[in-house]
């Protein structure tokens, strides 16, 4: 059960744009997302005290810890799902998972998210034996500031820095956010749309989390303002540009991060329409070890 306050005194530091007047929420981000068991399927609830549509990271991690719980050997290697319809704020969500097929190495799910009868999510999630060790590979991010010597959220809003289209910024203390996540953008040249554009992401930690929720946790951040790449691609202002949604979403898994630890998202766009786009992103732990991938299609309004 989400630890839910009201708290009128405390005024504008807890929440975002989308509290409900007078309500804190203190609930740490995995046990926002965790899932109980009825029958065939898992269900969770949204995020308690917002009065917004389901955030979409929060879609992917419920679907993430679903897939866990239903093949409970194995580890969540990559999802590929499609975003249908927007999800309601005080409504249960279930997941039903069927097994498309198993074999001596990979297990896929199809794993969907409904809620009152709406299908709001439908994908596939690979589910493998985990990787002995971490992968090698040649993309390495690019040298940027420490996550500590950047301003948080919070503290740009009082600098009158732009919050680089991130949206709803925490008004104080992120971990009571609708999103809790501390999001620290790294500031690039305003006319230089080609270099990748990057965010040091950290949740709250989770002692002793299992390598399914650490991933789940991933999942959760990978959506946090992935779209606003395609319109920095497209030239236009971070506070000034053309509403998107998005459409779907892959992710793959290439080793495991602790929650609590800081991730480098690079994020790039290698194709930006009138009508949609597609953005792209590389997860980094801060020894430049590239944890996850992810590319998402948008669909421009």
């Amino acid at each position: 059960m989400d630890h839910i306050n009201t708290e009128f005194a405390d005024g504008p530091r807890h929440g975002d744009e989308t509290s409900l007047p007078g309500v804190v929420n203190r609930t740490p981000l995995a046990d926002r997302i965790k899932l109980r068991s009825e029958g065939a399927r898992f269900v969770g609830l949204p995020t308690a005290g917002f009065d917004q549509r389901v955030f979409g990271g929060h879609l992917l991690a419920q679907l993430v810890l679903a897939a866990a719980q239903a093949s409970a050997d194995r580890h969540v290697e990559s999802l590929h799902v499609q975003f249908l319809r927007p999800g309601r704020p005080r409504e249960p969500i279930s997941y039903p998972v069927r097994t498309i097929r198993t074999g001596r190495s990979r297990t896929v799910l199809a794993v969907s998210a409904e809620q009152a009868g709406r299908e709001l999510v439908t994908g596939f999630v690979s589910m493998g034996p985990g990787e002995p060790s971490p992968p090698t590979g040649s993309i390495r991010p690019p040298q940027v500031p420490d996550p500590e010597s950047l301003p948080s959220l919070p503290q740009r809003r009082a600098a009158g820095l732009p919050a680089d289209s991130v949206r709803l910024p925490p008004h104080g203390d992120w971990r009571t956010a609708s999103r809790p996540l501390d999001v620290r953008p790294v500031d690039e040249p305003s006319d230089d749309t080609s270099s990748p554009r990057c965010l040091w992401l950290r949740a709250e930690a989770v002692p002793g989390a299992d390598d399914n929720l650490q991933r789940a946790v991933l999942a959760f951040a990978s959506d946090r303002s992935l779209v606003p790449v395609i319109a920095r691609a497209r030239g236009e202002r971070a506070d000034l540009h053309r509403p998107a949604v998005s459409a779907d979403h892959a992710m793959w898994f290439h080793a495991d991060l602790e929650p609590g630890a800081w991730i480098l998202y690079v994020q790039d766009c290698p194709a930006a329409g009138e009508r949609s786009g597609l953005a792209r992103g590389s997860l980094f732990d801060r020894d430049g070890r590239i944890v996850a991938s992810v590319a998402q299609h948008a669909v421009l309004l």
